[in-house]
C-alpha cells in the first residue's frame, strides 16, 4: 500500500512539472504584450518607455523564455505566484480572496447534483427495460447536453426578469449591509440559486448517467440473482449489494469532478458576476495578466492531481480486488 502510494506521488511530481511547461508555454504564445495591455489601459501617453522597461524587467519579461520559465517555477515551488500586472497585489492573495466564493458555489452545486442524482441513477437502473427507464435515459441526456450559458439566462430571463421572484446577478443585494443576522442569510441563499442551478443541472445528470450504467451491470451478475434468490428485498439487493460494487465508476467521475470545486465554472462565474476563482481566470485572461492565469492554471492542475490521488486510494477502499494488487 505505502509503496504504491509513494509511486503514484513521483508519478504525480513528474506530471505537474510537465504541466507547468505546457502551460507555461500555452500562456506565453498567446498574442499581446501584457505590459503594452496594461499601458493602453492607463492612456497611451501616461506611462514613459523607461517605466515599461522597469516593468517588463520586474517580471523578468525582458530575459530569453528559458530564464523566465526558471524564475517563475521557483516562485510556485515556495508558493510564490508573483504580483499582478492589474493592480500589483500578490497572486496568491488575490486567489485566496476569491477563492471561498468558488468553493461555496461550487460546492454546494456538487452536493445537490450528487444527493439527486446518484439515487435517481439507481432507482432508473432498478427498473431497466421499461419504459420509464429509457425516458429518463433521454432526459440525463438532455440535461448533459444543454450549454450552460443558455440554461443560465433562460433562468435569468424566467426567475428574475418576467416573475422577479429571484436577484438577477451579483453575490448579495445593495442594502445587504443594513440587514439583520438571518436576513443576510437568506439574502446571500437567494442569490445562490440561480447559479446552483446552472452548475448542478449537468452534473446531475452526469451522476445519474454513471450510476445508472454503473448499477445496470452489477445487477445482472450472478451474486445479485443469488441474493434474491434468498428472499432478499430490492432495496437490500441495492444498496447492500449492488450499490459497493458499483462503486468504481462513480469514484472516477469524483476524481474528475472535484478538481472544479477549486477551478470553479468561468462561464457562470461571469454571466452571474460571482466573485469566485472563475470570474478572477476570464478577467486575468482578458487583461493578459499572466501571473494571475499562471497562478489559476497551476492550481486547477494541482488540484486534479490531488483528485487523481485520492481516487486511487478510494479503489483501494472500495474495492479489495485492487488493495491486493497494490500489495
Amino acid at each position: 500500500m505505502l509503496t504504491y502510494v509513494v509511486r503514484r506521488l513521483l508519478y504525480g511530481v513528474l506530471t505537474f512539472f510537465g504541466i507547468t511547461i505546457a502551460i507555461f508555454v500555452l500562456v506565453h504564445s498567446v498574442p499581446g504584450d501584457p505590459v503594452t495591455f496594461y499601458a493602453g489601459s492607463h492612456g497611451p501617453s501616461s506611462l514613459s518607455h523607461a517605466v515599461l522597461n522597469e516593468i517588463r524587467h520586474a517580471h523578468h519579461l525582458d530575459e530569453p523564455i528559458l530564464q523566465q520559465y526558471g524564475w517563475w517555477l521557483r516562485g510556485i515551488l515556495t508558493l510564490d505566484f508573483g504580483t499582478s500586472f492589474i493592480d500589483h497585489q500578490p497572486v496568491t492573495h488575490r486567489i485566496a480572496q476569491r477563492l471561498p466564493n468558488t468553493l461555496i458555489l461550487n460546492g454546494i452545486a456538487f452536493l445537490v447534483a450528487a444527493v439527486i442524482g446518484v439515487p435517481i441513477g439507481l432507482w432508473s437502473a432498478a427498473r431497466s427495460g421499461r419504459p420509464i427507464e429509457r425516458a429518463s435515459a433521454v432526459t440525463f441526456f438532455l440535461l448533459y447536453s444543454l450549454p450552460s450559458f443558455w440554461v443560465a439566462l433562460l433562468l435569468m430571463q424566467f426567475f428574475a426578469v418576467r416573475f422577479n421572484v429571484l436577484p438577477l446577478f451579483g453575490m448579495t443585494s445593495d442594502d445587504y449591509l443594513d440587514l439583520g443576522g438571518m436576513m443576510k442569510l437568506a439574502d446571500r441563499a437567494k442569490h445562490l440559486i440561480l447559479p446552483v442551478i446552472t452548475l448542478a443541472y449537468s452534473q446531475l445528470a452526469l451522476f445519474a448517467r454513471f450510476s445508472k450504467s454503473a448499477l445496470t451491470e452489477v445487477i445482472r451478475q450472478d451474486y445479485i440473482t443469488t441474493a434474491r434468490a434468498k428472499g432478499a428485498t430490492n432495496g437490500a439487493v441495492l444498496w447492500r449489494h449492488g450499490f459497493r460494487n458499483a462503486l468504481i465508476p462513480l469514484i472516477t467521475l469524483l476524481g474528475i469532478t472535484l478538481p472544479y470545486l477549486i477551478s470553479g465554472s468561468v462561464i457562470t462565474e461571469q454571466i452571474f458576476q460571482w466573485d469566485g476563482i472563475g470570474r478572477l481566470y476570464f478577467e486575468a485572461i482578458l487583461t493578459r495578466d499572466y501571473p494571475t492565469v499562471l497562478g489559476l492554471s497551476v492550481a486547477t492542475a494541482v488540484a486534479t492531481l490531488v483528485a487523481s490521488l485520492l481516487a486511487d486510494l478510494l479503489y483501494i477502499a472500495a474495492d479489495p480486488r485492487i488493495r491486493l494488487e497494490t500489495k
